[in-house]
């Protein structure tokens, strides 16, 4: 005879899929006619947008476009001057059997990109790309497990519960955003856009019934060049912006956030007063995924004391993520140059590859330095400098990370760097218990309860009273009623009743 549970349950959205996939892409661009020639380069800047995201009956497919601006110094050392290449991309997850209802996320990367000078008026990139997949889908999940109360069959169960952290939503919106900005005066005048690159910091995240409230700032960092003088300029824009996104849901205890640039347009104008502006349209995807900490109650045992009881057990893991982490890291560095320098004109620092192994932290940060020499001729230089530092917990995923502070000083054949990077990380637990998925009675081999004493004297080794009760034929209430006992029953003689 089979026993049937009384179940609650509630709707979550559980990860289906994930994976990393990486692929190369290349692309060649010549110096326009009215550019000198390329003596050397001296930065790559670059830029990933997502273009699209289908979910297909073979899996999913994601497009996009890199963009790699070219930063370099003329042949003659006078000035610098760019070239900008983009490529189309696109990457096939194939997934088996995937459900057209299934929430797809990704978050874009351009992890290296190569750039070679193939003639003074030529240059190739390639861009070394990769896109981290995450597939989740909505599904019914039993947080409450108990017998039927009518039950009867002198059953007796076992329950065990766990907090889990669990997603209840997974979504996104779009986000637009058109601004102007007016040039610092302190800076040189624009004239052309070599770069630039658009970094979404998420402030605040607050739920109003199931209006999901995001608040930030979107950090415009700018290179161009001016007529005013032969270097690269550097500037920063700041923009707020707010979001209210209904997730469906009430509740939430954490949410990841991932915002995505789709396109962007940005133009260097003249304002009414003659002064130069930037205008810039900018639109972007928000990913989300909010969780809520929920109990789970389960049948973990169950044991009949009229006749033998089978049972199926059924193995269940979730994934615990917390909230965000951030971690620091800093490097201090004496870098060494060709030629004295006489004074740092610009410096584009950027994070490459990092890793989070065994609760250690390293990066590498990329930083190209454009200095005049004592010559008064412009050079550069690239360096790769290593930052290292503790990384707190075991099982942390880095989620995103962004420069705090750089500072360069040129000390004749050296440039004295210091740079500090700020990386957010999430923990990612995994949590595992067992529950009983079935029980089913074998009425034909009843016990003969009258076989059985009354009452039992036993001393306690290790057992713990639910196994003293499933072997003498009693209950964890019964046995406690009929002994005076503490914490520790180990040693101890225990009067076990019968109970049927």
């Amino acid at each position: 005879m089979g026993i049937s549970f009384e179940n609650k349950t509630i709707n979550i959205y559980r990860e289906v899929h994930h994976q990393t996939k990486r692929i190369q892409e290349s692309a060649e661009s010549v110096v326009p006619d009215t550019d000198d020639d390329i003596g050397k380069l001296a930065s790559v800047h670059t830029t990933v947008m997502l273009k699209s995201k289908d979910v297909t009956s073979r899996g999913v497919t994601v497009s996009g476009e890199a963009t790699a601006s070219l930063l370099y110094i003329t042949e003659d050392q006078s000035k610098v001057s760019f070239v900008r290449l983009s490529k189309g991309f696109s990457l096939d997850y194939e997934i088996a059997d995937i459900e057209a209802d299934t929430v797809a996320q990704v978050d874009l990367s351009i992890v290296n990109c190569e750039a070679r000078v193939v003639n003074p008026r030529k240059v190739s990139v390639t861009f070394e790309l990769a896109g981290e997949l995450s597939c989740c889908r909505q599904e019914s999940l039993v947080t409450d497990t108990c017998l039927p109360q009518d039950s009867g069959e002198g059953l007796h169960a076992r329950y065990e519960s766990c907090e889990l952290m669990l997603a209840n939503a997974a979504c996104e919106k779009t986000l637009s955003i058109n601004e102007q900005f007016s040039f610092p005066s302190g800076k040189p005048c624009p004239s052309r856009l070599v770069a630039q690159d658009v970094d979404f910091i998420v402030a605040d995240r607050q739920l109003i019934g199931t209006k999901l409230i995001v608040k930030g700032s979107a950090v415009i960092s700018l290179c161009y060049l001016s007529d005013d003088v032969n270097y690269p300029v550097r500037t920063e824009f700041s923009t707020p912006f707010s979001q209210i996104i209904d997730i469906g849901e009430e509740g939430m205890d954490n949410c990841s956030i991932n915002i995505a640039l789709t396109s962007a347009y940005f133009e260097i104008i003249n304002t009414i007063s003659n002064d130069k502006a930037l205008d810039c349209e900018i639109h972007a995807v928000i990913q989300l995924v909010t969780r809520r900490r929920r109990s789970i109650s389960y049948v973990a045992d169950v044991y009949s004391n009229r006749m033998p009881v089978s049972c199926s057990q059924q193995s269940c893991q979730f994934n615990m993520i917390s909230g965000v982490q951030k971690l620091k890291l800093s490097c201090d560095e004496r870098i060494n140059v060709s030629e004295d320098c006489s004074d740092v004109l610009s410096a584009f620092v950027k994070v490459g590859g990092y890793s989070l192994e065994q609760g250690k932290l390293r990066a590498e940060a990329d930083i190209d330095i454009v200095y005049r020499d004592a010559n008064s001729l412009l050079s550069s230089v690239h360096r790769s400098l290593t930052m290292e530092g503790d990384g707190g917990r075991e099982n942390m995923k880095i989620c995103s990370v962004r420069l705090t502070d750089v500072y360069l000083r040129p000390d004749g054949q050296f440039i004295d760097g210091h740079i500090s990077a700020e990386f957010e990380c999430m923990v990612n637990d995994v949590v595992e218990f067992k529950k009983l998925s079935s029980v089913e009675l074998d009425e034909e081999a009843a016990f003969d309860t009258d076989k059985y004493p009354t009452v039992t004297l036993v001393r306690v080794e290790n057992e713990s009273l639910w196994e003293l009760a499933k072997t003498y034929h009693s209950s964890v209430e019964d046995i406690k009623a009929m002994n005076e006992l503490d914490e520790d029953i180990s040693g101890k003689l225990l009067l076990i009743p019968k109970a049927l």
